[in-house]
């Protein structure tokens, strides 16, 4: 796993071992960082499952200010650090220790607000769609807000919510992203 391009292009970052994550492959994150890159300067970015960190540490290489990230996995969690650290982010990146749902509530309590979010949930937590449509209900998007829902082919139906604009919808492989454009009515 390797950032694109952006102040960090070429880095290399681990991952962890197993299958306890699903990194985003290359060819893909290349395709959905083509897409929202004109969104991604000075953007405060919300990344509900951490993984490596890649997809927060790609948009901060690109010019993002801030990233929060959460991995309920400790060794996922300390593979976060280390990349983070390696990078030498610390003071860009926040990283949760806890669930997606606990960190849905905390930045619903501080009344937090994200300019792109990555919804990257393993396969068997079908709950992209759910998590998108309580970001909205919680007002924790900022207007024209990016997300981007990464899940196994098939699983979610496009979201037709009249807030919500369809900018890229994909498919490879067995993999399937779509990248959503918030609009605050």
């Amino acid at each position: 796993m390797r950032i694109i391009t952006g102040k960090h292009k070429s880095r290399v970052l681990k991952t962890l071992k197993g299958p306890n994550t699903r990194p985003m492959m290359d060819r893909m994150k290349e395709s959905v960082f083509n897409t929202i890159d004109s969104y991604i300067e000075g953007a405060n970015v919300l990344d509900l499952f951490g993984g490596s960190g890649a997809l927060s540490l790609e948009a901060i290489s690109r010019g993002a200010k801030h990233s929060s990230i959460s991995e309920i996995n400790y060794e996922a969690y300390k593979v976060i650090l280390e990349n983070v650290q390696t990078l030498k982010e610390e003071n860009n990146v926040t990283i949760y220790k806890m669930s997606y749902q606990k960190l849905l509530q905390v930045i619903k309590e501080n009344e937090f607000k994200f300019d792109l979010v990555f919804v990257d949930p393993p396969y068997k937590l079908e709950v992209a769609n759910l998590i998108i449509e309580e970001l909205i209900k919680s007002g924790n998007l900022n207007d024209e807000a990016i997300i981007v829902s990464h899940y196994y082919k098939g699983t979610y139906p496009v979201l037709t919510q009249e807030n919500l604009e369809v900018l890229k919808h994909n498919v490879m492989g067995t993999s399937e992203y779509i990248i959503y454009k918030y609009i605050n009515q």
